[in-house]
Parts: structure tokens; C-alpha cells; sequence
């Protein structure tokens, strides 16, 4: 059986899908490019980063030479797989790009690997591509240097869909409501993985519905929570939200201060403002039950009222610059602060034969006081200079 991925592939740029941007910069680089100098393609899985290097070389006649870099390689095993190709003619080709695929899955036991890929990109005579998911990964930060960066976006869910309902219409068969659209929106701008999903559900079938879509478990894709505040914000589906908080390798008391934190980025006009605090003050109702009884069944609730925002309308206003809870970035910064109170706490617990909780609430306040009427309190408890800091900034 063929992959539908492969059979409905894209063979020009202009079919490739949301990647005009990078189609445009890529042409631009190879019709002006000079020796020395390389084009890293970055963006998420499924996006179309290796396939527009397929495509450019075959519309160009270019012989394509493409090898993985995770395959557990040195630099001189890359050296010695790419010098020669870098180097050499192709006798049936106009032209050739090296494609290195996988960049950051580089082993960071292979030593070299990179110093081996900036050797080939200085000693080419052809375009190298080099493709990661994450280029600004340390082991690829003196790779970055040599090369021009071609950033992939997700694709948007609308033109997921698009693509979806016209796989769905050549291979005739039917889609119930919006069954493609959240299909779309829980791709998470991977159209490859929509794709292979609707090949999955369609096996055997010749139509698929919403209820369809639970059989698929979505493969447990986790989703950091800037890939999901947009779907929880933007796409108008509770289902949509409701599976996205449920998916994501987060708590729901997590996704709930990311949202009480960006509230007020997303929404600029009053009424949406306030109809969105007020879904959030009821999933805050819902989540203090859950931590006085420790009734887990209110936490479906708590979702719920947190996956409704996705229903509000409100003005756009271009990108939104999503942002940590303070909370968390005051977490941060005070980790080692914490480390060395809980550390200190319990080292004055054993001393004084108590609790830790007890030599944090009753002791440090007062060897707080001592230590400012110059008191000496390090004799006998054993505590280092940073120890006793502590407790004066207590």
C-alpha cells in the first residue's frame, strides 16, 4: 500500500503548502550563492524542510546527494562520505546540493561531526543544505556561523484542512462536519502527521467522522505550551482546546497560569477580557476543589471552563508574544535561594532535634535577630559563610 504522503507529495514549490517565505529565500541563495557559505533549514517535524530540497534540485536538474547526520557519524566519516561528492561533477546533472539532514540529531559522543560538516561547506563546489529541527542547539552554534538560516513555519490549520478535503475528494471519500478542520488543528502545523492520520482512519472506509478521531490517540504527541496556546486561543473549538490541554506533558494548573498570564496579551477589547477572566476565576473554582478533597473528577471541569476561551472573538492583532507566568520566572530565579533555605532547614532540624518546617518557621527568624545584635550562632551547627548569608537575608 502506498503512503499517501508520498502520493500526494508535492513535485513544485509553488504546490508546496504555507512555505512561500522560505521557498523565496532558498531560490534567492542558490541563484546568488558563493563558495563557502551554507543554507540551514529549521522549523518543526512535517513541515517540508527536506522535501523543498528534493524539490529545488529536481526543478533545477541538480543531482541531489543527502545523507542523515544522526547515523552515528564522525567528522572524518563525514569528511571522507562528502568530500569527494563536494568536489566532483555529476555527468547527467546540470548541478548538485548536498543535503545534510538531521543536523542537531548529531551524537554528542561523535566528536568532530560539526568541525567535519564546516570542513565540506568551506571545500564545496556545490550548495550544501543543512536541515535541524533545533538550530540553535549548542552543538551546532559554530555551524551556524557559516550558514544562511531559512526559517520553516508550522502550517496553519486552514490550509491543512485545504489539503485534507482535496486528499479526501481524489480518493472519494466523504468527511462529516469538521472532522478534517480538528484533525487539522491537532496536526499542531504538521501536515505529514494529518495526512498519515487520515490514511490511518480511512483504512477500509469510505467516510470519517468526529468519533473517528478518538480511535487515532493522536500517537501521544507532546506539545510544549507555546505550540498550544495558539489552539487555545484562536481555534474556536472547545474540542480542539479540551484535547490540546489534555495531550500537552503538562498539568491543567500549569496551562492554567500560562493562560491568567497571556489573557491580557490576547484579548484587547473589554468584554472579551472580562468574559475570559470570568471562564478562568470558574476553572479556578474547579481547581481549589480538587486540592481541598482531592476530588480528580473536577479536574474535567476545570478544563473545560479552561477550553472555552477558545470560543471568544476578538480583534487580531498580528504575532502575540506569549510569555512564562511570572510566577515561574520568579521560581526561577529564586531556585538556588530555595535549594539553600531547605538544605539549611534541615540541617538545623537535625541540630535541634525538630522538624525542618519548625527550624524555618521558629529558629531562623531568631538566629536572624541574633546574628544582627552580633551575636555568634555558627558555633555548634557546622554552618558556612553562605549558610549564615542566608539566614541574614531571611
Amino acid at each position: 500500500m502506498q503512503l499517501w504522503t508520498e502520493k500526494y507529495k508535492p513535485r513544485r514549490c509553488e504546490d508546496m503548502v504555507g512555505q512561500k517565505k522560505a521557498i523565496l529565500e532558498t531560490t534567492i541563495f542558490l541563484d546568488n550563492w558563493k563558495p563557502g557559505r551554507g543554507l540551514m533549514f529549521h522549523g518543526s517535524p512535517g513541515v517540508g524542510k527536506t522535501l523543498l530540497a528534493e524539490i529545488v534540485a529536481k526543478e533545477r536538474d541538480w543531482a541531489l546527494v543527502q545523507i542523515n547526520a544522526s547515523d552515528s557519524r564522525s567528522g572524518k566519516e563525514l569528511e571522507a562520505l562528502l568530500g569527494q561528492s563536494s568536489l566532483q561533477k555529476t555527468l547527467f546533472h546540470k548541478g548538485k546540493i548536498i543535503l545534510i539532514d538531521e543536523a542537531d540529531g548529531i551524537s554528542g559522543r561523535e566528536r568532530g561531526a560539526e568541525t567535519g560538516i564546516i570542513n565540506v561547506l568551506k571545500k564545496s563546489k556545490f550548495p550544501i543544505i543543512i536541515v535541524a529541527n533545533d538550530p540553535w542547539h549548542p552543538k551546532l552554534r559554530n555551524l551556524r556561523g557559516y550558514c544562511e538560516m531559512v526559517k520553516f513555519n508550522s502550517i496553519p490549520y486552514p490550509s491543512i484542512a485545504k489539503r485534507l478535503h482535496d486528499i479526501a475528494e481524489k480518493e472519494g471519500v466523504k468527511a462529516e462536519g469538521e472532522t478534517l478542520k480538528n484533525l487539522a488543528r491537532w496536526a499542531s502545523g504538521d501536515i505529514r502527521s494529518a495526512i498519515l492520520d487520515l490514511q490511518l482512519l480511512l483504512a477500509g472506509k469510505d467516510s470519517v467522522t468526529e468519533k473517528d478521531l478518538e480511535s487515532l490517540g493522536f500517537r501521544e504527541r507532546q506539545r510544549a505550551m507555546f505550540d498550544i496556546l495558539p489552539t487555545i486561543f484562536f481555534s474556536g473549538s472547545i474540542n480542539a482546546s479540551r484535547k490540546v490541554i489534555r495531550e500537552v506533558d503538562k498539568d491543567p494548573d500549569e496551562v492554567f497560569w500560562w493562560l491568567e498570564s497571556n489573557l491580557v496579551k490576547v484579548y484587547k477589547s473589554a468584554d472579551s477580557l472580562a468574559s475570559g477572566y470570568d471562564l478562568l476565576s470558574k476553572a479556578d473554582l474547579f481547581r481549589s476543589i480538587v486540592l481541598k478533597q482531592q476530588n480528580w473528577r473536577f479536574k474535567a471541569y476545570m478544563i473545560d471552563m479552561m477550553s472555552g476561551i477558545s470560543l471568544f472573538k476578538d480583534e487580531r492583532h498580528g504575532f502575540v508574544p506569549f510569555r512564562p507566568p511570572d510566577r515561574f520566572l520568579m521560581l526561577g530565579r529564586t531556585k538556588h535561594k530555595r535549594a539553600m533555605t531547605k538544605s539549611l532547614c534541615r540541617k538545623l532540624g537535625e541540630h535541634l532535634h525538630c522538624p525542618a518546617r519548625v527550624a524555618k518557621m521558629e529558629y531562623i527568624p531568631l538566629m536572624k535577630l541574633m546574628l544582627k545584635k552580633g551575636t555568634g550562632i555558627a558555633d555548634g551547627f557546622d554552618l558556612s559563610a553562605e549558610e549564615i548569608e542566608a539566614i541574614r537575608k531571611y
